[in-house]
This record gives C-alpha cells, structure tokens and sequence, in this order.
C-alpha cells in the first residue's frame, strides 16, 4: 500500500470518527427516528433542485467552451461534471470537482488545456462568492451570537479560500507569476501540467469577455443549491425564526459550511468537521442537535446519491489514458 493510500485510510478513519463523535452526542437513537420520520416527497424536491444546480453548472462550462470552439455536447459535459461532482465528495478540500476535467479530455477529445479553463474559471468567481457570502454569516454569527474573539476555526475557513482566489487569479492572469514557475519545464510529469497551464492563460481573455454571463449563472446555480438545502431541512421539520425570509438563510449556511470542508483537516470532503459545524450553527438557532445532524448528514449524502450514476463514466477515464498513451 502506497503512501497515497494510507494518507486516504487515515483521513477516512478521522472522518468516520468525526461522525461517530457526532452522533453519540447528539443521540444515534434520535436521528434515526428523524430519518424514519423524513418526508420523501420535499427530498425529492431537495434533490431536484440539486439537479437543477447540475444543469447551470454544466451550462456554464459549456458558454466558455463553445467560446473556444472545443466541440461537445451538453448532455457530454453534464457526464463529466457529474465525474466531478461524485469525485469531490471523495477527496479533501472537494479538489475531486477537477476530475471534470480528465474525463472532458479523457473521455470526448476536449483539449486540456480548454477543460481547465472552462472549470477554472467559474470556480474562481464562485469561491469569490463563497467569500463575500461566507464571511456575511461568519460576522452575523459573532456579533449575535458567539462574541468578537470566536469563531476562530471560521474565520480560518474565509482566510483559505481567499488565498486560494489570489492564487487562481495569479494562475489565470499572471504570465509572470506562472515564469517563477518556468523550471518545471524540466520535470518530467510536471512540465506537461506547467504546458496545458500556459496554453489556459494564454485562453484567459474568454473568462474575462464571459465574466457577466458567468456571474448570472453563479447567482443561479446558489438559488438552486439554497433551495436544494431548504427542502432537505423541511423534510426533516425544520422550521427557523430568522427575522427574514427563511430560504435566504440557507443562501448564506452553505457557503459558511463550505469554509469549513476548506480548513485543513485530515478528513474526507470535510467530512465529520462540516456536519458538526452545521450542528452548531443550527443550535444557535434552537434547533435540536439530532434534527440539524440529520439535516446535514443529509445534505452530505444526497448529492452523493444523485452523482452515484456517474461511476461508469470516471471508470472510463483510466480506459482513455491508456488509449492517449499508446
């Protein structure tokens, strides 16, 4: 077993742990009577509206490629996000949302170096987003609820993700930035990622001219995903007195939430560290503990759930390196 592997095991067994910790605070008893309780029917709404999501996201990457004339088909690059999706709820920080991008090359012949471009690009407006929006709930939450000096591990979360937008911009738009870079023309596995990078700065200007249309569809897609996350609270009775309309907290919970997956931890996705954060935030709130862990536990695996049919495509994309490398 490789060093790779290992690295994986470990992180599962603390996620595993997380959640275990987790659910015998709250009471295993208690969720299971809020999952045999759940509403199937705002579930499936729950998970039409992560659909919904899937659609905009995938229509995102199809406007930067037909920009560059890369030639595929929608219903091909909803496959390959789908890849991507399944992949993320795998692997720390969600870096799995980049297999996208082999399966695009992979499995339909589009060129890496436009992959990227077309994944790299939205995600770097959307962890704009996540920023503006997440630290929105991170200030309401420290001065309603916990104090200024809290809230420590979150203010962390909205401090990795905003280094991670000065990074993704330098990589997109520095041509002297990436020149610092320039010896790993040498290495013999890394020159050729350094290559398909430049070739993607080089397309950089298509991000800029479809920056308007990406915004939108951004907007659109965090409607879907805060719809997504309402109905799963609903079909397990949650009910927030907020002071304004009760989906628009959820606009702002999941980016917060998603910080957390961002901090650096030795778990899978975040998992275990996510759940217990949307645990807490809920209890700030009155909601009962084995009610929000049901909710989040939810969230997490529903979309696992609905990627689930992407398992035949990512099998495909080791069969197309094979194929690229003969």
């Amino acid at each position: 077993m490789d060093r790779n592997h290992i690295f994986i095991l470990l992180n599962a067994a603390v996620s595993v742990a997380l959640v275990a910790v987790l659910l015998q605070l709250v009471g295993l008893q208690e969720v299971l009577v809020q999952l045999a309780g759940m509403d199937f029917f705002l579930l499936a709404l729950s998970m039409l509206c992560l659909f919904g999501m899937d659609l905009v996201m995938a229509f995102r990457i199809k406007l930067l490629l037909d920009d560059m004339k890369a030639g595929i088909r929608f219903t091909d690059i909803l496959r390959s996000h789908f890849v991507g999706m399944l992949l993320a709820d795998f692997t720390p920080s969600r870096t799995g949302y980049f297999a996208t991008v082999a399966a695009m090359r992979y499995n339909y012949g589009v060129p890496s170096d436009k992959a990227l471009l077309s994944i790299f690009g939205p995600q770097m407006f959307d962890f704009i987003f996540k920023v503006v929006a997440g630290s929105i709930a991170i200030l309401y939450i420290i001065f309603v609820f916990i104090g200024p000096g809290q809230g420590l591990v979150l203010i962390a979360g909205a401090f990795v993700i905003t280094a991670i937008v000065a990074l993704m911009l330098l990589i997109l738009f520095s041509k002297r930035f990436l020149a610092l870079f320039s010896f790993a023309r040498g290495l013999p596995v890394v020159s050729r990622l350094y290559d398909v990078v430049v070739r993607m700065q080089d397309s950089s200007h298509v991000v800029i001219r479809k920056t308007p249309h990406i915004l939108a569809l951004i907007m659109v897609s965090w409607v879907f995903r805060s719809l997504s996350w309402y109905f799963a609270a609903k079909s397990v009775g949650i009910t927030l007195e907020t002071g304004f309309p009760e989906a628009a907290f959820y606009f702002f919970l999941q980016p917060l939430i998603t910080m957390l997956e961002f901090v650096p931890s030795p778990t899978i996705a975040g998992l275990g560290l996510s759940e217990s954060g949307t645990t807490l935030v809920f209890s700030l709130f009155g909601i009962a503990g084995a009610q929000a862990a049901t909710f989040a536990l939810i969230v997490r695996f529903k979309s696992t759930l609905l990627h689930l049919p992407a398992v035949p495509e990512a099998l495909r994309v080791p069969q197309g390196i094979n194929e690229k490398q003969k």
